[in-house]
């Protein structure tokens, strides 16, 4: 028998988050802690203490007199995002591109391929495309070997899901894996001018601008 060695809050912080970044529960959604007590055949204490546990990762906020609701992000939101992402995933590549081992470049390698192969499957789905996009993303910051750059990606990275998720709702999800290659190439090659650029214009291809750019 396998032995699930989690607590009943751990395992119910790991069920909550799942529904928020799988979309189950989108943004802005109410959540009761009764109805959700119920559904995991938890206490609610249990339940409130997940909950908690996911406000500090700024997947949930409790509102005074009306309850616990899912984030949102705001236009303000976005933007700061989408710069938080240049800055830390521009410089990210360049780092990557100078230290990257062949171990590493293996593996961006592997993730990448799998990334365009799932692209090209007639049946997409959107939150997988989203997490293998996150995935490629995450190991080029773990490639750079910048433990700060590290630290905070993970601090953000489930907002960052959400983020990915939204600026992929009108794009063509064949084109999401092809579109990472250029970065790729160039970590790749060590080319540290061509990652940063790359990378750049990546992150900028998956932002619709006009929503909330900030003139």
């Amino acid at each position: 028998m396998k032995i699930n060695k989690q607590s009943l809050e751990e395992q119910a912080t790991e069920f909550i988050r799942d529904m928020i970044v799988s979309g189950q529960l989108v943004m802005g959604d109410k959540i009761v802690e009764s109805s959700l007590s119920k559904e995991l055949e938890l206490s609610r204490s249990t339940v409130r203490m997940a909950l908690n546990s996911l406000s500090h990762e700024g997947l949930v906020v409790q509102k005074p007199y009306v309850g616990w609701h899912v984030f949102t992000l705001s236009d303000d939101d976005l933007w700061e995002l989408y710069n938080l992402r240049v800055a830390i995933e521009s410089q990210a590549a360049v780092m990557a591109a100078e230290k990257a081992t062949q171990e590493d470049k293996d593996e961006l390698s592997r993730i990448h391929k799998e990334f365009c192969e799932l692209c090209a499957t007639g049946k997409l789905d959107l939150i997988d495309v989203c997490q293998k996009d996150f995935e490629l993303h995450r190991k080029v910051v773990e490639i750079s070997k910048s433990n700060k750059f590290i630290k905070i990606y993970e601090q953000i990275s489930n907002q960052l899901k959400s983020y990915i998720k939204l600026t992929h709702n009108d794009y063509d999800l064949s084109q999401s894996g092809i579109s990472h290659t250029g970065m790729v190439e160039a970590i790749i090659a060590g080319d540290v001018d061509r990652a940063w650029l790359e990378s750049k214009q990546n992150i900028t291809t998956f932002t619709d601008l006009s929503l909330h750019s900030k003139k």
